[in-house]
Order: structure tokens, then sequence, then C-alpha cells
């Protein structure tokens, strides 16, 4: 779900290279367990999205391609809200047109522009890739 979600908003092909599964599969084990939201779909044990949420820092929000545009991603966000009620900070990649809108519309505006790491992400292979905004929300 995670990686059709991510590979779908940066315009990436759609692919299941090994290294990079085992490669994201070690990032995830390294998330606090206890900052992780996940929604499911009521009749089945299918993840319909997610978000990481560490105080006011939302890592990662993500939602099944199958499964956007129907307010799972709001839902969620504002649950993140709800927990951070002090604001929320976020990054996203400049290419990431959809999600500066979706965060746009719900009240983030941008605070900086700068470069994500390499080490973080094994699909970039041009710094230019990396390029990425940090949003704020502040109630």
């Amino acid at each position: 779900m995670w990686r059709r979600s991510f590979q779908r908003a940066m315009g990436l092909e759609e692919q299941d290279d090994f290294g990079e599964l085992t490669a994201q599969l070690d990032f995830l084990s390294t998330i606090d367990p206890a900052t992780i939201h996940v929604a499911m779909h009521p009749e089945s044990t299918t993840v319909l999205g997610f978000m990481v949420l560490s105080g006011m820092q939302l890592d990662h929000l993500y939602v099944h391609v199958d499964w956007q545009g129907f307010g799972l991603g709001t839902t969620l966000l504002n649950l993140a809200k709800r927990k951070s009620p002090g604001g929320l900070e976020l990054f996203t990649f400049q290419r990431n047109e959809a999600a500066q809108d979706f965060y746009r519309s719900r009240g983030f505006r941008e605070v900086q522009r700068g470069f994500a790491s390499f080490d973080d992400n094994p699909w970039a292979t041009a710094r230019e890739q990396l390029a990425d905004i940090k949003f704020r929300w502040e109630p």
C-alpha cells in the first residue's frame, strides 16, 4: 500500500525490486509503533492508509491508491490535528503537487524549502528529485 501510493505520488514506475523492498521494510521497522496510526478496511485485513505522528511532526501519511479521494486522508489528518492541538509540521517532495494541494487546502502553509537525504530515499537518482517543502499548520 505504502509503496504504490508513494510511487504514484512521485510519478515513479511501479516495481517491486527486492532490494528496495527489504530496505523499506528495514526502515519501517525503525519507526516507534506507538506513533503509527493505521486505517483498516472494516471487512478485511486490507490496510487503507496510515500515518506516523510523533508530537508535532507528521512524518508519513499515505492512503491506498484505490481509496484516494474518499476522505480517508482528511480523516487521518484531522486525527493528527486533534492529537497535536499546538500545531503540526511535515515535509513533502516538491514534485508531489497533489500532496501540496492537499495540505494547503487543509490549512497548512509553506515555511521552508530544502533537500531530503539520499540515505532515506533509495529511489532517488538525482538531487533534484529530493527537493522538498516544509509545511506547518497552526490552529
